[in-house]
Formats: structure tokens, C-alpha cells, sequence
């Protein structure tokens, strides 16, 4: 059994107790293109004639690149995977090969931000992210790259699974509620399912003090879910004492700072002359966040209640032992299968999950194995 997965800032497969990166051509070709459009600017922005005519500039270089992996989904030969190149979006198609540029290219652009993904058959459905917090859930009919968003509204809308027969789609949800200077607050999330050929909705499971997270279900009827407490939780980060305290030291440091940059920007708009080297183009444009972040972000309920913020050290669970794995029986009985879970994918033989720092495979007998250390590794796909 082969797993797939992402960490957020590149793609693995895990066999035999090995994990190898899976390479992106898409963002290879990517970063080449930087290379080469900074090599062909070089002589007219750089050297002491650019410097004298103020036109120097520092070129962007390929490393500085933000590459952020959104989600993956298994093929029979291959699979389907999100990413975004700084301010744009894609989903790509390749294979296991080593050599299998060009990839496949479903969809791409500017105005969203992609995500986790289920496909079965011809029909992809996706998380798109939207500047505004919400993220809804897109219904791809492949090879056509029309989207049809099934959720609307402030909400948002997460981990997209296909029942066998695809005739539903199960996801996550919550409502959002906004402050009144731009804080966005999260509401509990609840699971639901889509039944295509009714078009309509319901409900799973859903509770005011519990968050209902990425549910699936197998050939049997057993619903799978992660479940949490739930705590409100912001997009702002909590400032602690020692934040403050760090502020106050750091004012007068940061003055200087303000006044040197004021008086820089006086000398290039009077003087065609940095007082700062490097050039007078800096490179001020705001990375977008990462996967991981997304994803620690999606879930950021369980970073603030186990008070981590997203540090963890080695061999140590990411979550907190209240985030559990859970498998209900159609007759209503439900069982603990795994704690401290950050992900997880169902396999013919058990669920494979991930507890950010190792991946493991619980078998239906109840056995555990590892399969190999990974730190963060989400949007696991089981393929057998």
C-alpha cells in the first residue's frame, strides 16, 4: 500500500516505511521561468548605470518563490493535486512515473485559491478559498473546467469525500460570524452530505460544544469523523504579556526604523538614490500562507486549545488527545479508533491517519503500524 500525502510545501508518497518527495513539474517549470525573466532583466535593472538612472531593482529569484500544496487526490494510475504559485492557483493531473512533464492541467487562475479535493470518476469536487474567509465547495465535471459551487453564504465549507457509488458527498461546515473591525469568528463545524440526485442537504451530525471534522463512510455504512470541543475561535491571535512586553522594548528600535524608511523614500524620490542597498525595488508583496497553515487555520480550534501555536517538537503529537478519530456503526454505536489525529483516509484494510509527526495504519482487527515519520502530513490518500 502506497500513501499520499502533502505537508504543505511539497508532495510524498510513503511504501515499505520510506517517504520520497513527488517533484512538481508544474512548480519546476515555475521557477524557471523567474530565473529566466530575471536573467533578462539583470542588465538594465542592475550596476551602477540602473543606479544612476534610478531604475536599480533587486530581482526576484527562484528560491523566494511561495509554493503552498492545497490537496491530492488518488487515481488508478495517479493522482490530482492542488497548488498555489504565489498569487496563482491550479490543479494538476500526473502520474507515478519519475518522468511525466508535462503534467495534466485541469484548472487554473488568479481568482481562487484551491484546496483539499475528492474525485470519483469525471466528477472533482474542491475547496475554494475566497478572500473574504469563506470557502465553498466547487463540483468540477471533468474534462470541462466549469465550476458549479454547490455552498454559498458566510460559512465555510471543508474536506470534501465521495461515497462509493458518488452518489453522495459528504464535507464539513461551519457558519461565520464578523466583528466590527474585520475579525472573522468560526462557528462550530458540523457534518453534512449532499445527495446528487435530489440536490439537497442534510445534516449528520451537528452540536453547539463539538466540532464535526472531515467525514467519510465506507461500502458498509460506518461513518467516520474526527471530533473535537469546540472553542470560538478568531483570526486574530491571542497578545499575550510577553508580546507587550517585547512591544515596549522594541519601540524605540522600531521608530528609528520608521524615520530611516521615511528618509529613504524622500532620497529616491529626490535624490534617484537609496540610502539602503539593494536597489529600490524591493520586494514588499506579501507571501500568501502556506498549506499547512491553511490547514492548521481550518483547524485552528485545536492549536489554541492545546496552546501550541503551531510548534511542535519531535515525536510529539500535534494535537491534543480531545481531537479523536471516531467510526459510528449504522445502528448508532460508536467507537474511538485513534487520538491526537490530524488527518486521516480510509484503506480496504483499516484507516491510515496522520498525528503530525507520524503516519500510522490501524488495522480492523485494532492493530497499529507505523509506516513512517511525517511531520505534518495531511491530505492522506490510501492506494492498495
Amino acid at each position: 500500500m502506497k500513501v499520499l500525502y502533502t505537508t504543505g510545501h511539497a508532495l510524498w508518497v510513503a511504501e515499505n516505511g520510506k517517504a520520497t518527495e513527488l517533484p512538481s513539474y508544474r512548480e519546476l517549470r515555475y521557477r524557471e521561468t523567474i530565473r529566466q525573466l530575471s536573467e533578462s532583466k539583470a542588465w538594465k535593472t542592475s550596476g551602477r548605470g540602473a543606479q544612476f538612472m534610478g531604475v536599480a531593482e533587486v530581482q526576484p529569484k527562484p528560491e523566494d518563490a511561495s509554493v503552498s500544496f492545497g490537496g491530492i487526490a488518488a487515481e488508478k494510475d495517479g493522482f490530482l493535486y492542488t497548488i498555489t504559485l504565489d498569487a496563482s492557483s491550479g490543479i494538476y493531473r500526473r502520474n507515478f512515473s519519475e518522468r511525466c512533464d508535462p503534467e495534466g492541467h485541469i484548472v487554473s487562475g488568479n481568482d481562487f485559491r484551491p484546496s483539499a479535493i475528492a474525485i470519483r470518476e469525471n466528477d472533482l469536487a474542491a475547496v475554494l478559498h475566497h478572500p473574504n474567509g469563506q470557502a465553498h465547495i466547487g463540483l468540477y465535471h471533468l474534462p470541462r473546467a466549469a465550476c458549479t459551487e454547490l455552498t454559498d453564504g458566510d460559512s465555510c465549507e471543508l474536506d470534501p469525500f465521495w461515497s462509493a457509488d458518488g452518489s453522495r458527498l459528504l464535507f464539513s461546515t461551519c457558519g461565520i460570524a464578523r466583528g466590527g473591525v474585520g475579525d472573522i469568528i468560526y462557528g462550530p463545524s458540523s457534518a453534512v452530505v449532499y445527495h446528487v440526485h435530489t440536490q439537497k442537504m442534510e445534516t449528520l451530525l451537528e452540536d453547539d460544544k463539538t466540532d464535526f471534522r472531515a467525514p467519510k463512510e465506507d461500502a458498509a455504512g460506518n461513518l467516520y469523523f474526527i471530533r473535537q470541543p469546540y472553542t470560538q475561535h478568531t483570526n486574530e491571535e491571542e497578545v499575550s504579556i510577553l508580546d507587550i512586553l517585547k512591544d515596549v522594548l522594541l519601540f524605540p528600535f522600531r521608530l528609528v526604523k520608521a524615520i530611516f524608511g521615511f528618509l529613504n523614500v524622500f532620497s529616491i524620490m529626490f535624490g534617484r538614490e537609496p540610502l539602503q542597498s539593494g536597489g529600490i525595488g524591493r520586494d514588499t508583496k506579501a507571501k500568501q500562507k502556506s498549506e499547512r497553515e491553511m490547514f492548521l487555520e481550518d483547524a485552528r480550534m485545536s492549536i489554541e486549545s492545546s496552546g501550541k501555536k503551531g510548534k511542535m517538537t519531535d515525536g510529539e503529537d500535534f494535537y491534543p488527545a480531545s481531537r479523536v478519530l471516531v467510526r459510528k456503526a449504522p445502528d448508532g454505536t460508536e467507537e474511538i479508533l485513534a487520538k491526537s489525529v490530524m488527518d486521516y483516509c480510509l484503506c480496504s484494510d483499516g484507516v491510515v491517519y496522520s498525528t503530525g509527526s507520524r503516519i500510522l495504519h490501524r488495522q480492523n482487527d485494532g492493530t497499529v503500524t507505523e509506516i513512517t515519520k511525517a511531520k505534518y502530513a495531511m491530505r492522506l490518500q490510501a492506494v492498495e
